[in-house]
Order: C-alpha cells, then structure tokens, then sequence
C-alpha cells in the first residue's frame, strides 16, 4: 500500500511538470477578455483572435470557414461593405497592407456605419507582425455627450442666475466656478478651477473664510457676510451660503458656495434705519430714537450712579418766519437751528427734534446746575444770533426757551423727566428766551 501511494504522488507530480497547451490558454485568455483582439503574424497572416471579433466588428462565419483569414481578407472585406468610407476598395486594402508590414504603435476611435464607436489599439511585436485590441466604447461615448449635454445645461443655468457660484472639495480646490463668479472678481473661470481656494481669494481673505468651510465640511450649512474689495478698487459686501455636498453614504464631499452681493441692500437697509430714527429735515434723532436714548441715559446713569441732564428747548418767534416767509425759508432756519445746537454740545450729547419747533437735548453726566446752565446760555445764544436764509441772504432773529430736568432728581423715568423738563420750558416762554430749572 505505502508503494501505490508513493507511486501516485510520484505520478501526480509529474503530471504537473506536462507541458501546458499554450494555444488553448491563449484562446480561453483571448474569449475572456471584453474587447476583440487580433493577432497578427510577420507574414501578415492571422496568428489568433477572440470570438468577440466577429461580435464587435460583423464578420460573417464564412470569412473563418477555411481558417483564420489574412488581413488582406479582412481589409477587403471591411472596404466593400464601406467600413472605412468611400473610396476605392482596393487602393484601401494597399494601403492598410503597407501599414501593417510596418507597424506603430497606435491609438485612435472609429465610428462604424452602423453607429457604433470603436476604441482601437495596435502594438507591433518584437520578431514582426502586431496585435490590435478593438473596444465598444459607444455607451462611454454617449454617456461622455450625455455628461457634456448637462454640463452646458448647467454651465447655462448657473451663468444666468444671480448668484455667484463656486464648488470647492475638502482639500479646499475649486472644482466649479460660473461666470458672474468670475466676472465678479475679474477673473476667467479657467483661472479658478483647479486652483487652491487661497491662491484665487488671496491669504488675508483665506484666514477668514477657513473656518467656515471646516464647519460646512462637518455638514453645517453656514452663512456669513464679507467685504470684498474689487480689483478696481471698490469695496462690496457679498453674503456667502455654505451648502454641505453629501453623498450617498453621509461623506462630505465638498461644499457649494452661492454669494449675492447685498451692497446695495445693506446701504438701503441703513437708510431705511436712518430714516426711521433720525429726521427727515434735519438729520438729527426723532422723537422715536429720543426715546430710546433717554431710556439708555436712565439705565446707564442708574448703573452708575451718576445725574444727566434732560433740556426741552421751544423756538421763539418761529411761527411768524414761517408765516411771513414761506416753509421753504422756515425748514432752512430749522436745519440751521439743528446744526447750531449740536456746535454747543459734546458728541456724546443727543439733540433731537421731537417736534414742529421744538427740540431737547440729553447731557450725559453733568456734575451740576452750573454745568447745564452753561450749555443752555450757549444755546441761546447760538439760536439768537441772526440767521442769513434764503437766496437773497434774509436776516431773520429768533430765539429759544429752555427747560432743564435732572435725573434722578427731577425724575427716575422718561415719561417724569420729559414732563418736568416742559414744564420748566413753559415757564422760560413766560419770561422769553432765557432757561429754567425744574422746580425753579
């Protein structure tokens, strides 16, 4: 028994040391493969070929009834069926016979009448003759078209909306940019994509934006504001939205950048704020952003535990300008009116116009009556000297009475302080043009 089995591995083992059937692993190998593939000999005769050639390129059974046929055959063939185009077959076959007995290497597509898009390679061999690989690649072709389609569908869409538009991948290289990104910053898209976020924005700019794209790269969607300055100098405000790119198993690839420029919303926004706070006429607070500085001036000097002072100031002799003059001449003396009071105050201080010809003045900590006394004689003064309006230069003289509450003495609220500094002002009227204190 141990002789049998010894023999039956010495058998086994020589049997793997037969010799293979090269021709038939050539011929599993060449079937295997996708593309058709010829062999071609020295002599120019066919030497092997895959099934698929007969598949891919319509060759009838009939050309390989008596063997593999020669290239001449197959050249000829393809020529009268017009597989090459028009011309005369057999100066077609010469010419191809003369490539082949000296061949390059070669890479080139050929579509087939039938439609059908060919990716060829041929490779000489060493002692002679070639092999030429054919390939299907009509699917590739169409899916090629299809994808450049959209992308001039998409290149069209995003070039025409309002928004600037730029893709960037989580090394921070733009992938996309549309044209009014481009046209915005005075660049050609082919200067963007490819490039590194930082060599297209610049690096002060980069230090900024970093951080928003690492929390959109963790899927947030952000948005933020950034100025920008154009390379002709003009300074913009754009608004940026950070939209996460998600695949489909959760992993961020990249993030859209869509950026409106909102200067000229932000500069309307402004206005509109001005203008709803601030007089139309004279440029000074209103009634509404008085208020809301005289309740600041409460909680500030509570916290503090320092006074302010509250002026209430009613225009002598307004009426008859106004009346004798027109209103064009009695606006001008009220913006002049306006200026002259904020000349006798600190920054700091709020004049506002509270309403037709009257105005009030918060003094941010006055130490003392002498203090606010001060201001109140500069006012009037200021406001009794004549004023030169108009276009012939009229001199028109008028004046102001002044009413003085202090907080918290006079008053711990807006509403107490504005009464007491009126009243104080009523009695100044009675008097003409001069000041009172509250309880004076």
């Amino acid at each position: 028994m141990g002789d049998v089995g010894t023999n039956g591995k010495r058998a086994a083992a020589g049997a793997r040391h037969e010799p293979h059937d090269s021709a038939a692993i050539l011929r599993i190998l060449l079937d295997y493969l996708p593309s058709a593939v010829t062999v071609f000999g020295p002599d120019l005769e066919m030497v092997a070929c895959s099934t698929k050639l007969k598949e891919l390129l319509g060759f009838p059974d009939e050309l390989f009834a008596a063997g593999p046929p020669s290239l001449a055959t197959l050249l000829r063939f393809n020529a009268l069926r017009g597989e090459y185009g028009p011309g005369d077959p057999e100066k077609i076959v010469a010419k191809g016979l003369e490539r082949a007995r000296n061949p390059e290497a070669h890479v080139f597509e050929r579509t087939r009448p039938n439609g059908t898009v060919l990716d060829i390679r041929g490779t000489p061999l060493p002692d002679g003759g070639f092999v030429t690989v054919y390939t299907d690649i009509t699917e590739l072709k169409r899916a090629e078209l299809a994808l450049r389609e959209s992308e001039a569908e998409l290149r069209l869409l995003t070039d025409n909306v309002p928004a600037m538009i730029l893709y960037v991948d989580r090394q921070m290289r733009c992938g996309f940019a549309n044209q009014r990104y481009a046209d915005f910053f005075g660049l050609e898209v082919a200067d963007i994509v490819g490039k590194h976020l930082r060599d297209i924005v610049g690096s002060a700019a980069y230090a900024q934006l970093e951080q928003h794209f690492e929390r959109g790269f963790e899927g947030h969607p952000v948005v933020y504001q950034r100025g920008v300055r154009l390379p002709n100098g003009v300074q913009r405000l754009i608004e940026v939205k950070l939209v996460p790119r998600v695949a489909k198993r959760g992993q961020i690839l990249g993030c859209y950048s869509l950026a409106m420029d909102v200067t000229e919303q932000e500069q309307a926004a402004i206005r509109i704020q001005h203008l709803a706070h601030h007089d139309a006429l004279t440029g000074v607070p209103n009634r509404l952003l008085f208020n809301d500085r005289l309740g600041q001036a409460i909680s500030l000097a509570k916290r503090d535990a320092r006074q302010f002072a509250l002026l209430y100031l009613d225009l002598d002799k307004f009426k008859p300008v106004n009346d004798t003059f027109g209103h064009d001449i009695g606006d001008e003396l009220l913006k002049g009116t306006a200026d002259r009071i904020r000349h006798q105050v600190r920054e700091s201080d709020t004049v506002a116009r509270v309403g037709g010809d009257e105005f009030t003045v918060i003094l941010h900590d006055v130490a003392n009556r002498e203090s606010a006394a001060t201001v109140a004689e500069k006012i009037i003064a200021a406001l009794t000297a004549p004023f030169q309006l108009g276009s012939q230069k009229r001199q028109v003289e008028i004046g102001t009475s002044v009413g003085i509450a202090f907080y918290p003495g006079d008053g711990q609220d807006h509403e107490t302080l504005i009464k007491m500094a009126d009243a104080a002002m009523y009695r100044a009227k009675k008097r003409g043009c001069c000041y009172f204190f509250c309880g004076q």
